[in-house]
């Protein structure tokens, strides 16, 4: 990567993510081709090979071998934006594959107030629950009061990242960014063209338990059941 400051710094965490990473980061890498960027790989007390996969590419790798927040990925994050110095900065977890034109159509959209970008995630269908939850996942696509913003992979503007001091310690501090970030005068828009594909392998339980983990987020954040439905 450029020794300048980069345009864009990009934070992929992962744990215990060896299925997957390295398809991840050659997505992010042939993505950033043209731009001057750094990725900083968080690893979150990995105990497989995913560090050791990570180090094939180019990419900057923080071992976080320590626990003091509540909520470890938002740790994580926070971690990673420490260290970022790009005008943007990008959050791509490391089982998420991004197509290769997500930095050039998202990044020329925050503009004016906008200070955050998300593609759309969905599960990539190749196991017979994949194609059921992906199935399931066109259901929001009817959702009355549209799609909320993912945070596995989007792109903010870093100052006003920095004008709220990154991330906190709570257990969906993708969804607490937006909120915070509109309390700041800001908006975060999700852009259901990009699609992006979560690579990690799902079962019943992992999909229910998915589900149950993203209630509770919803519901310490003080979202109510019923803008959860809508």
């Amino acid at each position: 990567m450029a020794n300048q400051r980069p345009l864009i710094s990009v934070i992929c965490c992962a744990h215990n993510e060896e299925e997957s990473v390295g398809k991840a980061i050659l997505s992010i890498l042939r993505a950033l081709q043209g731009f001057s960027a750094e990725v900083l790989f968080v690893a979150d007390r990995c105990t497989d090979n995913t560090v050791d996969i990570a180090g094939r590419y180019d990419v900057a790798i923080i071992e976080k071998k320590w626990k003091k927040w509540e909520n470890s990925y938002a740790e994580s994050l926070q971690t990673g934006y420490l260290e970022a110095k790009g005008t943007y900065v990008s959050i791509i977890d490391a089982d998420i594959a991004v197509p290769i034109n997500f930095f050039r159509y998202l990044l020329p959209m925050i503009r004016g107030d906008i200070a955050s970008v998300a593609a759309d995630v969905v599960v990539y269908p190749d196991t017979f629950w994949n194609r059921v939850f992906y199935a399931w996942e066109k259901t929001y696509n009817l959702a009355p009061l549209g799609k909320e913003p993912h945070g596995a992979a989007r792109i903010i503007l870093k100052s006003a990242l920095d004008k709220i001091g990154g991330f906190q310690d709570v257990p969906a501090p993708d969804t607490n960014l937006d909120i915070r970030l509109v309390k700041e005068g800001y908006k975060s828009v999700a852009v259901p063209a990009i699609k992006t594909h979560h690579l990690r392998h799902l079962s019943l339980k992992k999909s229910v338990n998915g589900q149950i983990m993203s209630g509770r987020a919803r519901y310490a954040l003080g979202i109510s059941l019923k803008r959860t439905i809508g």
